[in-house]
């Protein structure tokens, strides 16, 4: 009985954890920061990323 109630600890600690990270990248800042970076849709289409980076 001690190993299931140390499994259920352990499980509602994942479950905090996950909530807190979906909460996070909810957040309105966030997204906007993410959407503002240079990573996000700023370098122009597929092709033009391919020829920037074929080797």
């Amino acid at each position: 009985m001690e190993g299931l109630a140390n499994i259920l600890v352990g499980l509602a600690a994942l479950a905090v954890l996950a909530i807190a990270v979906l909460a996070h990248d909810w957040s309105g800042g966030f997204r906007k920061r993410m959407l503002g970076r240079r990573s996000h849709g700023s370098y122009g289409t597929l092709r033009d990323w391919w020829l920037r980076h074929r080797h």
